[in-house]
């Protein structure tokens, strides 16, 4: 008899960690309207990179390393620590790398006027000697703001994608197969377009900082190629501790993640060799 659906885990580690990370997901809205509205994008080196840090490190690694201290579960092998570390390497080398061809292929622009500290690759995207001048430079800070943004988009697609897997069991393999293709697909198409829509979309309150050069291309076109990221990763964060019985190593996590952004790497780049530019 086929199980009911329903919406978390069974391992009732990452349960509980998926609880607690989709109660981080106003918490994450409200800092960032509140970061927005006050104007404070427009900081110096510190302040730029403490308010990142801010919007991930207290919530999502301390609060959780102290809510769960008793549950018997070591922290190095917690859900919560590791899903951590995951989006820590993954987003490291998204942003080094990848952020890239945001610059150069969808047209995303960074314009922190007091922000000297920045950090990305130096032979990939524009040239060095004009990238600054042309708004294509990272800020350290944006590393820590991105896992922030990554968390809460995990978060939510898993326990949906979960929920329409296990409402499917009774299906034949070939129709569960395609509702999987398609669920992870609309989930990684619509986080992507409602990144760009809400943030630099509709509100005018990022957009002397952050904008895209045209913002109707990035919401259709655009919103393919960055989905690419999310058809990777949200079936594979899917499985990190999905079962109890076999729960990943910090090791494991750091490589699978590592493999993740190769993946979306090669397919940021098969994009631009078939699409090309949009911007």
């Amino acid at each position: 008899m086929a199980l009911a659906g329903y919406w978390f885990s069974k391992n009732p580690d990452k349960a509980w960690g998926e609880k607690f990370f989709l109660a981080f997901v106003p918490v994450f809205c409200v800092y960032n309207y509140a970061i927005l509205a006050s104007g404070l994008l427009d900081v110096g080196n510190f302040w730029h990179l403490m308010q990142n840090l801010a919007m991930w490190l207290p919530f999502c690694m301390l609060l959780p390393a102290w809510l769960r201290r008793h549950s018997g579960v070591p922290w190095q092998r917690s859900y919560w620590f590791k899903y951590n570390v995951y989006m820590f390497v993954y987003v490291f080398f998204a942003t080094y790398f990848h952020t890239e061809y945001f610059f150069d292929v969808l047209g995303i622009r960074y314009h922190f006027p007091k922000v000297s500290w920045y950090f990305d690759s130096a032979l990939l995207g524009p040239d060095e000697a004009t990238a600054l001048a042309s708004y294509r430079k990272v800020p350290v800070g944006m590393y820590f703001n991105a896992i922030a943004f990554f968390i809460v988009y995990h978060s939510i697609a898993v326990v949906l994608m979960r929920r329409v897997r296990t409402m499917t069991l009774a299906a034949s393999a070939w129709l569960r197969a395609l509702l999987w293709a398609l669920t992870v697909a609309v989930a990684a198409y619509f986080f992507a377009w409602a990144e760009t829509y809400f943030y630099v979309g509709v509100s005018d309150l990022s957009r002397a900082n952050v904008w895209y050069v045209d913002i109707p291309r990035m919401l259709s076109l655009g919103s393919v190629c960055y989905a690419l990221y999310f058809i990777v990763s949200f079936p594979n964060v899917y499985r990190l501790d999905e079962d109890a019985a076999q729960p990943w190593t910090i090791g494991r996590t750091v490589i699978e993640a590592s493999a993740v952004s190769m993946i979306v790497l090669l397919l940021l780049d098969l994009f631009a060799w078939v699409v090309g530019p949009i911007a």
